[in-house]
């Protein structure tokens, strides 16, 4: 009875090795094994890599090769929130000492967009993260069970890397700043001119 025990287990194996298939297993920029993996691969010379057993895949059933020369690059955002580190916060984010830095958001399924949401997380603050969907941009007041007090909560959504860092008022006042200066600068600086030619 031991005998045949052992021998099911044995065919068991056997059968299950069988089923799993074995893929070549590269990357054209892996520089343990240059040129290892080229677009034409097997066709015109032996590579040196060795197929790998996939039975560490569950149900594998196919063999996938991507080739390109390069992979589409997601948006990059700021992902953070200021209940975690006050670097977060509005006015250090983008500062030079901060630890945050615009990231890819390969982790979100088709990400498109930055999204800066305040207020919203733990009463007062920011939360910065990637999203596949356009949020808009709104402000609302909000209270939070518990608490006295309303809290302006706001949604600012972005497109570009790295958008979701500066507070979309501070960007709105500088550049109406400019807008109206400039043509004050330009008003000036005429009558500077003709106050010299006289």
């Amino acid at each position: 009875m031991k005998q045949f025990g052992l021998g099911v287990v044995f065919l068991l194996a056997a059968v299950e090795s069988a089923t799993a298939i074995s893929c070549y297993v590269c990357n054209t920029t892996d520089s343990t094994t240059p040129f290892q993996c080229s677009e034409w691969f097997e066709r015109f010379d032996t590579p040196d890599l060795k197929p790998v057993d996939c039975s560490n895949v569950y149900g594998a059933k196919f063999c996938i090769k991507h080739i390109g020369r390069f992979e589409a690059c997601g948006i990059l955002c700021y992902q953070c929130s200021s209940a975690h580190s006050m670097y977060c916060s509005d006015m250090l984010v983008a500062d030079e000492a901060s630890p945050f830095k615009p990231e890819p958001c390969d982790h979100v399924f088709e990400a498109e967009y930055c999204i800066k949401s305040t207020a919203m997380h733990d009463g007062i603050g920011a939360k910065r993260y990637c999203s596949s969907r356009d949020l808009g941009n709104y402000c609302n007041y909000v209270r939070n069970p518990g608490d006295q007090i309303e809290y302006r909560s706001c949604i600012y959504t972005c497109d570009t890397d790295g958008c979701n860092s500066a507070p979309r008022s501070a960007q709105f006042v500088s550049g109406t700043v400019l807008v109206v200066l400039i043509p004050f600068i330009q008003l000036l600086a005429a009558s500077l001119l003709r106050k010299v030619t006289l």
